[in-house]
């Protein structure tokens, strides 16, 4: 059986500073703790915590010591109530995530009320609409029905979200709205991923997409191969692949979410071409 791998795999750009500044941080300073999960893939958050990287649920809980702002940001209120409380802030915000925010603040700045694609209970978005205060969040088409009226919108999107969906969106917000201004904030490695998997879809008949399943940006990949064409898989180990998946398959499709490191990737191969060699 062939195993087709896509062009884009391991850590984005963002992900990847954000783990070697957590690294740096656990070796120089020692007491250092994260709000939630520094990325959302569970082998990286073992490795992390296993050198000493504390998880807090809240800022109330750290005391001492460094706070660390993983790559989804965290909301306004949390930066001033950690400065409050004195504590070194370790910033590893994704460059992408801060962009978001920036684009959102000149748009509300313009007059524009604000509109942000997403999902209202992820991290990232959670922060977003803190530095809008008042911006409506919807995540369909259908949401815009229920929106108030406005002179003019202005929209910036979860950088995870699906490209499809984002432009699905805005076409329903411009049939209701006088004026639209939109900013496709989407990154470019989100972006590309999906690229890959309908490019992907179209030439295997299954897809295994590696990523921690409380990953965003895995689950939409898998859902876009599905979608397209492949019967898809999301996983986080070589230990979870079943053999019966590549049953009378000839080409099967690999791909990665963007917290997903290499090794693991390169890891789930090994697992595919071991239990399919006399396929």
């Amino acid at each position: 059986m062939e195993i087709r791998k896509a062009s884009v795999q391991g850590f984005c750009f963002g992900v990847a500073i954000t783990v070697k500044k957590a690294e740096e941080a656990i070796a120089s300073r020692g007491d250092v703790t994260t709000l939630g999960h520094v990325v959302h893939n569970p082998q990286m958050v073992k490795s992390l915590e296993g050198r000493g990287l504390k998880n807090a649920t809240t800022v109330d809980e750290v005391d001492a010591g460094a706070l660390f702002v993983r790559a989804h940001g965290l909301p306004v209120e949390v930066f001033d109530k950690a400065k409050e409380k004195k504590l070194e802030i370790i910033d590893a915000t994704c460059p992408m995530v801060t962009k978001i925010h920036v684009q959102a603040e000149k748009l509300k700045g313009d007059g524009y009320k604000i509109v942000v694609i997403g999902d209202p209970n992820h991290p990232e978005v959670k922060g977003t609409l803190s530095h809008v205060p008042g911006a409506w969040c919807i995540q369909s088409p259908a949401d815009v029905e229920k929106l108030p009226r406005s002179s003019k919108v202005g929209v910036v999107v979860q950088s995870t979200w699906s490209g499809e969906g984002f432009t699905e969106i805005v076409r329903a917000l411009s049939a209701k709205y006088y004026e639209v201004r939109a900013v496709n904030t989407i990154c470019t490695d989100t972006h590309n991923r999906q690229s890959e998997a309908l490019r992907l879809a179209k030439d295997v008949e299954v897809m295994i997409v590696v990523g921690g399943k409380t990953s965003a940006n895995t689950k939409h990949l898998a859902d876009l191969s599905e979608s397209h064409g492949a019967r898809a898989y999301h996983i986080e180990g070589p230990d979870e692949i079943r053999r019966e998946w590549f049953d009378g398959v000839g080409v099967a499709g690999l791909m990665s979410g963007a917290s997903t490191p290499g090794w693991l990737v390169d890891k789930v191969e090994a697992r595919i071409a071991e239990l399919t060699a006399s396929a």
